[in-house]
C-alpha cells in the first residue's frame, strides 16, 4: 500500500480515473432524473406532460375560434384584421392533420353538425384514439371564447338554441354554445413527428433504461467516493520520503481555496437554475436532442465542481497531516496573532486587575445573554449556560490551586524532590507552582551539596583523626618512659609534665572529633532502654563533685519523687550529661550556684542545667552549638568546643531534643528525652 501511495503515476491514474467516475456518476444520475417523471406511469397518456400538451392543443382550438369570430366583426380595423388572419393560418397549420396527431372536433350544442375538426374523415374520432376529451364552449361576444365547465364524461345535448358559431348574435341574443371533443392518435397511428410521438418514445427510453442507468449512477458514486478517500489518504506523499510535505498549491492561503470553492459553487447553482428552466421545457416538449446536450452540459459542470472540491478536500487534508492548517490560514494566523498580544497583555497585568478585567467580562456576557437578541428571546437559558461555564473555570481554578498548595505543603514538609504537575494549570497558577519546583530545585541541590560537604568533612575529620592517633600513641608512651626516668634538671621534668598534659588534650580533642563526626553523620550505634534519669544524673553529680568544689561552685539540685524513666541509649545518655557537668566545670563563674532541675510530664523527661558564665557570652545560642566554638573567643581554656554540638547530636540520635538560652550571662541547657512507660 506504501509504494501505491508513493507512486506518482498511480496518483496520477487515481485522479484521472477520478474524473471519469465522477462524470459517470452525472451523466448517468441526469439520465435517472430525466426518466424520474415518468415513473409509476404505466403508459405515457398518463403522465402530466401528455395532459400539459392536450391542453395547449386545446387553447390552440379555442384561439383558431376566437380568430374567427373576430374576422365576423365588420367593426375591426384593417391592421388587426391582417393580424388576426395571419394567426389563424398559423394555428390552421399547426392543427394540420400532417403536422400533428391531435385531433378534434367542434360540434354544435346538440351534436348534429361538425362545425370545424382536423379529422380526414368527418367521422369516426372515437376509432382512431384512445381516449376523447369533452369540452362544452361558449362565445361571449364576437372576441372571446371561454372554457365554462369541466371536462365532460360524455356526450350530451345541451338545451339552448341551435345556433352557428359564424354568425354574430343579436344584441341581448343568449351566448352561443358548441361542444369541443378532442384526443391524440394510438401510438401504432401516429405518423407526424410532434410532441406526442416524441413524449411516447421518450417514455417508452426511460421506462426500459430507468433501472439500468440508476445502477450506474450509484456504480460511478461509489467508485468516486473510493478513489477519493485513495487520493486523500495519498495526498502529500512523496515517493523518496515517508512523511507528508507541503506542496506549493498548500503553501497558499486556504482562504484562497474557500473562495475558489464558493466561487465556484455559487457559479454552478446559477448555472443549475437556468439548466432548470431550460430541462423543464425540454422535458414539457420531449426534445430528446435537447435533454442529451442539456445531460452534457450538466455532467461537464457537475464534473468541473467535483474536481475543485475534491482539490480543495485534498489541500485540506495536507495541511491536517502536516499539522499546518493554522499556519497557511490566514483568518487564523491572524486570530492567533491578535490572541498572542491579548495574552502577552493579559498576563502582565496585576492580578487585581486581571480579577476585575474577568469580572466586567463576566458582566458583560451575562448582559448579552439576557438583553442581546436573539439570546433574549431564550431568556434565562443564555444566562444559565453563561453562569454554569463560570462555575466550571472557578472549579477548575480551585482545582489547580488545590494542587498547587497540596504540592507546597509536601515540599514544606521535606520532600525536596516533590514537583508540582502543572498541566492543565491557569496561568497564573501554573507559573507560581513552575516557582515553587524550581525553589524545590534548589533547596534539593543546597541540601545535597551540604550533606555531600558535612560527609567531607567527617570523612576528613576521621581520617585524620585516625592518622593522628598512631604518632600520638607514640608520644605518651615515649613521654611515659621520660617520666619513668631520673631527671636531674627541673626544667627538664616541667617539661615533662607539659608534654604529658598537652598530649592528653590532643589525646581528648581527636576522641572529641572523633565522636563528633559519627555522631553528626548518624553512625553510631543506638540501644534504646528504660534508664532512670535521676539515678544517672545522680552518679554524674558524684563524679564531677571534686571539679565542681575546686571551682567553689554549689550545685542546686531539684528533682521529683519517684524516678523520671526515659527511653535512651544509657551510654550516649551518659556522654550528654557529663558534657554538660563539664561545661560548668570549665566555664561557671566561681563562688555561684550551678542549678539542675529534672521536670517530667506529657510523655517527656526534660533536664536543666544552668550557671552563670565566667566569660562574657557574646555569641547566640545557635552558634554556640556548632562545632569548635566557644562562649570565650580568647581560647585560653582547655576546652575544645566539641561538647555541646556533641550533647546535641547524641539527644536527636536518641529522639529528643537539645535547646539552649543565653540572658545576659546566664547560660540554661535544656535536654528533653521522650519518658518511658
Amino acid at each position: 500500500m506504501r509504494k501505491l501511495r508513493n507512486s506518482l503515476p498511480i496518483r496520477v491514474g487515481a485522479w484521472l480515473l477520478f474524473l471519469v467516475m465522477v462524470s459517470g456518476a452525472a451523466f448517468f444520475g441526469l439520465q435517472c432524473v430525466r426518466g424520474i417523471q415518468y415513473q409509476g406511469a404505466d403508459d405515457a397518456r398518463e403522465t402530466g406532460v401528455f395532459s400539459q400538451m392536450v391542453e395547449e392543443r386545446e387553447q390552440q382550438v379555442l384561439e383558431l375560434l376566437s380568430c374567427q369570430l373576430r374576422l365576423k366583426d365588420n367593426t375591426l380595423d384593417y391592421v388587426a384584421r391582417q393580424t388576426c388572419q395571419e394567426r389563424l393560418e398559423q394555428l390552421g397549420e399547426q392543427l394540420d392533420p400532417g403536422q400533428t396527431n391531435f385531433r378534434y372536433q367542434v360540434l354544435s350544442a346538440d351534436g348534429s353538425q361538425v362545425l370545424l375538426g382536423n379529422l380526414e374523415e368527418q367521422s369516426g374520432l372515437e376509432a382512431l384514439v384512445s381516449q376523447i376529451y369533452y369540452l362544452r364552449l361558449s362565445a361571449s361576444g364576437v372576441s372571446q371564447m371561454a372554457l365554462e365547465s369541466e371536462v365532460i364524461p360524455e356526450f350530451s345535448a345541451v338545451e339552448t338554441e341551435e345556433a352557428l358559431i359564424y354568425s354574430t348574435p343579436a344584441a341581448g341574443a343568449a351566448e352561443e354554445m358548441v361542444v369541443l371533443h378532442c384526443g391524440v392518435l394510438k401510438p401504432e397511428q401516429m405518423e407526424a413527428q410532434d410532441e406526442f410521438l416524441s413524449l411516447e418514445q421518450e417514455f417508452a427510453r426511460c421506462q426500459k433504461n430507468f433501472a439500468f442507468y440508476l445502477t450506474l449512477a450509484l456504480s460511478f458514486a461509489a467508485a468516486a467516493a473510493g478513489l477519493l478517500f485513495f487520493l486523500l489518504w495519498a495526498s502529500g506523499h512523496r515517493p523518496e520520503g515517508e512523511a507528508a510535505v507541503l506542496v506549493w498549491p498548500d503553501r497558499i492561503f486556504t482562504e484562497v481555496w474557500t473562495l475558489l470553492l464558493a466561487g465556484g459553487t455559487a457559479l454552478l447553482l446559477v448555472l443549475l437554475t437556468e439548466y432548470e428552466n431550460r430541462w423543464i421545457w425540454a422535458a414539457y416538449q420531449a426534445d430528446s436532442g435537447q435533454l442529451d446536450t442539456l445531460c452534457i452540459a450538466g455532467t461537464a459542470a457537475i464534473t468541473g465542481w467535483a474536481l475543485l472540491a475534491a482539490i480543495f478536500l485534498r489541500t485540506v487534508t495536507v495541511r491536517l497531516k502536516v499539522r499546518a492548517l493554522a499556519r497557511t490560514t490566514l483568518l487564523c494566523r491572524v486570530v492567533s496573532f491578535l490572541w498572542r498580544r491579548f495574552s502577552v497583555f493579559f498576563q502582565e497585568l496585576p492580578l487585581t486587575w486581571k480579577t476585575l478585567l474577568c469580572f466586567l467580562l463576566y458582566l458583560a456576557a451575562i448582559f448579552a445573554a439576557d438583553h442581546l437578541w436573539p439570546f433574549r428571546y431564550w431568556y434565562p437559558l443564555p444566562g444559565a449556560v453563561v453562569n454554569l461555564a463560570v462555575l466550571m473555570g472557578l472549579c477548575w481554578w480551585s482545582a489547580g490551586f488545590g494542587r498547587v498548595r497540596k504540592g507546597t505543603e509536601i515540599i514544606a514538609a521535606g520532600n525536596l524532590n516533590h514537583q508540582i504537575e502543572t498541566a492543565h494549570l491557569p496561568a497564573d497558577l501554573r507559573g507560581h507552582a513552575e516557582v515553587l519546583n524550581n525553589i524545590s530545585d534548589g533547596l534539593a541541590a543546597s541540601v545535597n551539596e551540604q550533606m555531600k560537604s558535612e560527609r567531607f568533612k567527617a570523612e576528613l575529620i576521621t581520617n585524620v583523626s585516625h592518622d593522628l592517633k598512631t604518632p600520638l600513641t607514640s608520644i605518651i608512651n615515649y613521654v611515659d618512659l621520660l617520666k619513668a626516668t631520673d631527671q636531674t634538671d627541673p626544667r627538664a621534668q616541667s617539661y615533662i609534665e607539659v608534654l604529658d598534659r598537652k598530649s592528653l588534650r590532643l589525646k581528648k580533642l581527636t576522641e572529641d572529633l572523633v565522636e563528633a563526626s559519627k555522631a553528626s553523620t548518624g553512625v553510631l550505634a543506638v540501644n534504646r532502654e528504660k534508664i532512670g534519669m535521676a539515678q544517672l544524673l545522680d552518679q554524674a553529680l558524684g563524679e564531677y563533685e571534686e571539679k565542681l568544689e575546686e571551682k567553689h561552685l554549689t550545685v542546686v539540685r531539684t528533682v521529683p519523687e519517684g524516678e523520671s524513666y526515659v527511653y535512651a541509649d544509657g551510654r550516649h545518655l551518659w556522654r550528654v550529661i557529663d558534657n554538660l557537668l563539664s561545661n560548668c566545670a570549665k566555664y561557671a563563674l566561681e563562688g555561684t550556684r550551678v542549678y539542675i532541675e529534672l521536670v517530667r510530664g506529657k510523655g517527656s523527661v526534660s533536664l536543666s542545667v544552668k550557671n552563670i558564665s565566667r566569660e562574657a557570652l557574646n555569641v547566640p545560642p545557635e552558634r554556640l552549638m556548632e562545632r569548635f566554638v566557644r562562649g570565650e573567643e580568647s581560647r585560653s581554656t582547655e576546652g575544645s568546643g566539641l561538647g555541646l554540638s556533641i550533647a546535641r547530636s547524641l539527644t536527636e540520635l536518641q529522639g529528643g531534643t537539645f535547646e539552649l538560652a543565653v540572658d545576659g550571662d546566664l547560660f540554661k541547657a535544656v535536654v528533653t528525652l521522650p519518658q518511658s512507660s
